[in-house]
């Protein structure tokens, strides 16, 4: 790549106190929205060893340690020496190396590595966090990784329940960044969480220290409604956002973005909004998701020989016009057109053997407080597994529980409150069934978002089985609760019946469905029925049998019936009132096997409309 100015560049590398002056060529390829990646070019030769090179010593001295890579700039003056007027500074890791031979004996060493967010993405996992911000949980991530990350959030509120789900740390870190609209990258020295501290800008002149430049302008839409059901009020959230709702967008990107609007009238329904429970952070969710949008409306490339540039930085770009009118005056500026502040999101660095120093990269038009590209990641997709119960004391009274996943049983955490799918469900009516504490439930997830689960049912296992009742002919179909209460439905043949009972078996109630239509209530204690206002009892025929005895009381009782009534006793038959006991009929018979009694204590009166007669084989009267 030719040289586009007067500068004489040098770079230093030093890996493991091992430091480098000279390379074929060093290469840097930065981008906002991924690791960086390094690749140095050598002799033999260049290193302290001299030209015999093994391949096992480059090896344990350079892969899998630090590195840092500087590079310097400056003007070469009379004696030499180069004048540092620029600076660039790059750390990373060393990933592996390259010994290439051949029979030439041109031989080459090539040395790759990447930035330290590397470190993110050792290997995917599962594991969630509890009360903690963003900011918190992207620290204690990178603190167990042996890294910093400078802290800067605009919007940091602490999560009652986050799942980091079979995802990499930098993916879920990224994640993170584009739910709550901040920066998440690697500028070359430093992991930055939120927008870091604004610098004054690099100034680019076309055709001075700006050269191959390319601005594109494009169209997309820029209108979206999100929708949210909120089950905890039962309310149904909606937020229509449009590109005016988007901030800090520059004259050229606005262009753009009313194009857009005029060009696409669809206004298109989101769904895959969850867990907002009020409208505005709702709407400040869709912005952000127009605000990922914006970043395509316009973007400017180009190459520079500056080495101030860095990822997240500003660069102002003017174009400079000039013109021949004069030949002996020579080119005339005639205009100079203000594009604006950018803001760096791709940055490649390249360096050679000659002294000379290129960068080029990629900015959008912008410098707001959300990120300036649309991180390319994906909610994760959770599957439906089992957990077992840990609580069922909701303190809300929705009937919700909270379980336990395998893969947070070593931190000893917990799900927050979900709700349990139930076959009808509403106010003061519907279906109340609660797993028990210990048991096993299988649950799913509201849209696959592993943060929103709910529990769709239970699930026997090895150490919890149906037990004894439930048997290979599937015969037995019913209900056991904690306490050993039972609703047994049996379909076996000729024994069909509902069965209702306690956990000793000393209540029941057996409705028979074998045919023989009996209907059985047994308790070993007390058996009572009450109502308010009328029992009734009707059959072809009723029996009542007590063992010792047998008593009802009332108000007032009446007994009738259209044949006979018959009442017998083995010893004695009482009738008693305290006012009077009439007996009343066409013909009234009294009579006794041994002796008939008739007593008054004060007087007795025998009266018959007829005749009257008294018979006896004596008959005495005193």
């Amino acid at each position: 790549m030719p040289s586009t100015n007067q500068y004489i560049a040098t770079a230093e590398v030093t890996i493991n106190g091992t430091t480098l002056k000279r390379f074929n060529s060093v290469r840097i390829c930065q981008r906002f929205d991924s690791h960086h990646e390094f690749t140095l070019t050598l002799s033999p030769d260049m290193l302290d060893s001299g030209s015999t090179v093994k391949l096992k010593d480059l090896g344990q001295n350079f892969v899998g340690e630090a590195v840092s890579i500087k590079f310097k700039q400056g003007e070469k003056g009379q004696t030499g020496a180069v004048s540092e007027t620029q600076t660039l500074l790059f750390k990373g890791i060393v990933t592996g190396v390259q010994l290439l031979k051949s029979h030439l004996e041109t031989n080459s060493i090539t040395i790759t590595g990447s930035s330290p967010t590397l470190l993110f993405s050792a290997s995917r996992t599962t594991r969630s966090f509890d009360e903690m911000t963003p900011s918190a949980i992207i620290e204690k991530i990178a603190s167990s990784l042996g890294l910093s990350v400078s802290v800067s959030a605009t919007s940091n509120p602490k999560l009652p329940y986050i799942t980091q789900y079979q995802e990499d740390d930098f993916t879920f870190a990224q994640r993170l960044a584009r739910d709550y609209g901040q920066w998440f990258f690697y500028d070359g020295e430093k992991v930055y969480y939120g927008k870091r501290s604004s610098d004054t800008g690099v100034a680019l002149i076309h055709g001075s220290n700006f050269f191959d430049m390319d601005y594109r302008l494009r169209v997309s839409p820029m209108k979206m409604t999100a929708n949210y059901y909120d089950f905890s009020t039962g309310e149904f959230l909606s937020s229509a956002v449009t590109g005016n709702d988007v901030d800090g967008l520059q004259e050229f990107a606005k262009l753009v973005r009313d194009k857009s609007s005029a060009l696409f009238k669809d206004d298109p329904v989101d769904i895959s909004y969850q867990n907002h429970q009020k409208e505005d952070t709702l709407k400040n969710a869709a912005k952000l998701r127009l605000s990922e949008m914006s970043t395509k409306l316009a973007v400017l490339q180009g190459r520079t020989a500056e080495m101030q540039l860095k990822i997240g930085g500003l660069v102002k770009i003017k174009d400079a016009i000039y013109a021949v009118s004069d030949a002996r005056q020579g080119a005339q500026l005639q205009e100079t057109i203000d594009y604006g502040t950018f803001l760096v999101t791709q940055l490649n660095h390249y360096f050679d053997s000659r002294g000379v120093y290129q960068a080029t990269f990629e900015a959008v038009p912008q410098d707001t407080e959300f990120p300036p590209v649309a991180y390319n990641v994906v909610t994760p997709n959770a599957e439906c597994q089992p957990a077992i119960v840990k609580r069922v004391d909701d303190p809300d009274g929705l009937g919700r529980i909270q379980v336990q996943f395998a893969w947070q049983k070593d931190s000893n955490q917990t799900t927050p409150w979900v709700r349990v799918a139930q076959p009808m469900a509403y106010k003061d009516r519907g279906v109340y069934f609660i797993p028990e504490v210990n048991e096993i439930v299988f649950v799913d997830f509201e849209f696959g978002n592993p943060d929103l689960p709910f529990v769709r049912g239970t699930m026997f296992h090895g150490n919890n089985t149906p037990g004894p009742l439930f048997n290979q002919d599937n015969n037995i179909k019913g209900i056991i609760t904690r306490g050993g209460n039972h609703i047994l439905i049996s379909d076996e043949a000729g024994k069909e019946s509902i069965k209702i009972y306690n956990k000793d078996n000393k209540n029941e109630i057996v409705l028979s469905l074998d045919g023989e239509t009996t209907i059985n209530i047994k308790s070993e204690g007390k058996i009572n029925i009450e109502a308010k206002d009328t029992i009734t009892m009707k059959a072809k025929t009723i029996e009542m049998t007590a063992d010792q005895e047998w008593k009802v009381k009332a108000g007032k009782t009446e007994i009738s019936n259209d044949q006979g009534m018959k009442i017998s006793a083995n010893t004695k038959v009482e009738l008693a009132g305290q006012a009077g006991v009439k007996v009343e009929g066409a013909n009234i018979d009294i009579e006794a096997q041994a002796q008939a009694s008739i007593k008054a204590n004060a007087q007795l009166a025998l009266e018959s409309s007829g005749q009257a007669s008294l018979k006896g084989a004596v008959v005495m009267i005193n």
